[in-house]
Parts: structure tokens; C-alpha cells; sequence
């Protein structure tokens, strides 16, 4: 089989696997006041599929948080922070759209 099916694969099985946690993770927020749920449903979403590039011959996009766990596991301050980045971009990203969304919300009421 070719290492390139693998892979993406590899990256459809992630992406359907975190789809459903998302999902799961909107059921649970689901009773906690609007601007808290949507919150933690986005830093979930930060987590997940903020993405990175891997380093070495074949590298590929992959997960952030991967990295950033290998990072604290390996105590490397360069892999924690070049994989921290990326999540806290998603991260600030998330907010601003949202909060353009309800500016616009409470604009056409």
C-alpha cells in the first residue's frame, strides 16, 4: 500500500474522530450559559485541529497539540512554543470571529 493512502487515511479517521468529539463536547457545553459554551467548545476546537507542519525529511501536516505534547513530555521549550503558537492563533481567530458574529447579531435585532 503507498505511505501517501496511508496518510490520508490517517488524516480522514482524525478528522471524522475529532467531527464527533466536537459534537459530543457542543452536547455537554450545551447547558452552560451562551458565551462560556461556545468558549470552550472553540478551545476544543483549537486543540484538536490546529495544525502544524512535522519536522524532518517527510514532513507532513499534522495536529499542534501533538507537538506540543511531545514537547512537555521531552521538556523541549522550542517544540512547546513552536506548537503552542498555532493552537493560540486558532484559539484568538475563534474569538474574533465569534465576537464579529455577535455584534451582528445584536446589530439586526
Amino acid at each position: 500500500m503507498d505511505t501517501a493512502a496511508e496518510y490520508w487515511l490517517a488524516v480522514i479517521v482524525y478528522l471524522v474522530g475529532s467531527g464527533i468529539a466536537l459534537w459530543l463536547w457542543r452536547q455537554v457545553m450545551r447547558p452552560l450559559p451562551h458565551p462560556f459554551g461556545g468558549m470552550g467548545w472553540l478551545a476544543l476546537f483549537a486543540l484538536l485541529l490546529a495544525p502544524t507542519v512535522t519536522e524532518g525529511e517527510n514532513g507532513q501536516i499534522a495536529p499542534a497539540v501533538i507537538g506540543l505534547l511531545f514537547g512537555v513530555i521531552s521538556k523541549d521549550k522550542e517544540l512547546i512554543l513552536s506548537s503552542l503558537l498555532p493552537i493560540l492563533l486558532v484559539l484568538g481567530l475563534g474569538f474574533l470571529v465569534g465576537f464579529l458574529i455577535q455584534r451582528l447579531r445584536q446589530q439586526r435585532i
